[in-house]
């Protein structure tokens, strides 16, 4: 009976191993996996509670909007988020009953971003804070907009995505992926972070994993909204960089703000 022979390589090169499919990567690193929600927005004004990116601030009765305190100009909003709009279940762990604001200033003269470092977390020319909900919005709160505001860009809708961190992140902890395998990832782009404005997920990092510390705590705080360049909010950090809302998850109202680009 005739025998079929596997053809030798040719001039005894060894055989070349089977290429890497990006399913066959993706499965190893399925355990990083998570989901991320970026935002559908309408220009439309809505409730003054409402999550939204830009616009108008929800300020307490009896309080001033926020001022900068190097410049002492008016605050810009870029972020608000109210627990009760946001997707379920998620893992963020937010407090049902507390909005959670983020302020920055925008003044170029003084260029306070510049002066107050506002790229690193904690920057005194950036409020990042949580707030009581009220039980109804306030009428009285939608009067005046506060000058130095983007248009309002509400949050209406929610598209669901898998996320997966970068692969320097990843090897921070147990992957352990050979140079063939991020090539894959790489290549294929998949398993990389989204960026763009997202709830939850992984951060994109532009430079190095820059997680910030709680100042009460020292624990690794968590990634609660991502902001990017040009996406939903008409501004760019430095030269088209990402930004990251960070909270503790013990100290609820520690949150850390912070951007870094190209």
């Amino acid at each position: 009976m005739k025998q079929w022979l596997k053809p030798s390589p040719v001039n005894g090169a060894p055989a070349q191993p089977k290429a890497l499919s990006p399913d066959e990567v993706l499965q190893k690193i399925n355990v990083y996996k998570r989901t991320t929600w970026v935002p559908v927005v309408d220009e439309e004004e809505q409730n003054i509670l409402a999550s939204k990116i830009g616009g108008r601030a929800y300020i307490p009765s009896g309080e001033e909007h926020p001022h900068c305190p190097n410049c002492h100009k008016e605050l810009t909003l870029f972020l608000q988020l109210n627990p009760q709009d946001l997707p379920a279940p998620n893992d963020l762990d937010l407090e049902p009953e507390q909005l959670i604001q983020l302020f920055y200033c925008t003044s170029k003269e003084p260029h306070c971003e510049v002066e107050c470092e506002a790229y690193f977390p904690f920057s005194k020319s950036v409020l990042a804070r949580t707030l009581p909900l009220p039980a109804t919005a306030p009428q009285d709160s939608l009067a005046v907009m506060a000058p130095r505001q983007f248009p309002e860009q509400t949050i209406v809708e929610w598209i669901e995505h898998e996320d997966y961190p970068d692969w320097h992140e990843m090897q921070v902890g147990d992957a352990q992926l050979s140079s063939e395998e991020v090539e894959v990832l790489e290549n294929s782009e998949l398993g990389i972070p989204k960026a763009a404005d997202k709830l939850g997920g992984w951060p994109y990092w532009v430079q190095s994993v820059e997680y910030p510390l709680c100042p009460e705590c020292g624990i690794q705080m968590q990634m609660i909204f991502q902001l990017d360049s040009k996406h939903h909010l008409p501004y760019m950090f430095g030269d088209m960089g990402v930004a990251h809302l960070h909270q503790c998850r013990l100290h609820k109202n520690r949150l850390a703000f912070g951007w870094a680009s190209y």
